[in-house]
């Protein structure tokens, strides 16, 4: 077993999770002062397509998969594994035979500081994959870490229970503590871009919009 391991963390709420199944990225990221956003390192698999899900997270050695295989018997349905693999780039830590055994579980996604491989393969399956690369090399399974500990991902902590959500533009993690606050304060934000759009429309510059100093 895990070094560590916490079994009995709280998830937050279904209901509210899905309510930031819609909101982009880029609204729940400014939401949060402009914090929470994974670096840019973090890509889509493929594009085109959401993620949103509850953090359940994995302190991994940097090319051992070890605690993912761990995790894997571990997690729920509607889950987010947060792989924090030390950004390694030179060996894969997930490959397709993982993504199958997500489907049985029921994961919302995967979010890996790290490199996976068998990318073809998991580009045909619907399972959202964040990762910092691709790499052949295969993993090693010699160190054993931890599960649901606060660990520092593509630089943001995230601690199982979190609210992680995915789209084209990257990954950003809402504290569980803070949801609802932040997903009242996207909507306005929505509510005010809309309004934006529109004074673009009628013919303001954004500038003006903006309440930007005259040259």
């Amino acid at each position: 077993m895990p070094r560590w391991i916490n079994k009995d963390f709280m998830r937050p709420d279904a209901d509210l999770v899905a309510q930031f199944g819609d909101i982009p990225t880029s609204i729940l990221c400014d939401s949060m002062n402009r914090f929470q956003a994974m670096d840019a390192g973090m890509k889509a698999l493929k594009t085109g397509i959401r993620m949103v899900g509850v953090a359940f997270t994995v302190q991994a050695m940097e090319s051992c998969n070890w605690e993912a295989h761990q995790a894997l018997a571990l997690a729920k349905q509607g889950d987010v594994l947060v792989i924090a693999a030390r950004g390694g780039m030179y060996s894969a830590v997930w490959g397709h035979v993982m993504t199958a055994a997500s489907k049985q579980v029921g994961l919302a996604g995967v979010v890996i500081d790290g490199c996976i491989r068998d990318a073809e393969e998991n580009r045909a399956e619907a399972l959202p994959i964040y990762c910092r690369g691709i790499a052949p090399g295969g993993p090693h399974k010699g160190w054993q870490g931890n599960i649901n500990v606060a660990v520092a991902c593509a630089g943001v902590v995230v601690n199982a229970g979190d609210i992680v959500v995915g789209d084209d533009d990257g990954v950003v993690v809402i504290p569980q503590a803070r949801a609802e606050e932040v997903l009242e304060e996207a909507k306005n934000r929505i509510a005010k871009e809309d309004e934006w759009y529109r004074r673009i429309e009628a013919g303001e510059s954004t500038a003006d919009i903006l309440g930007l100093p005259k040259p």
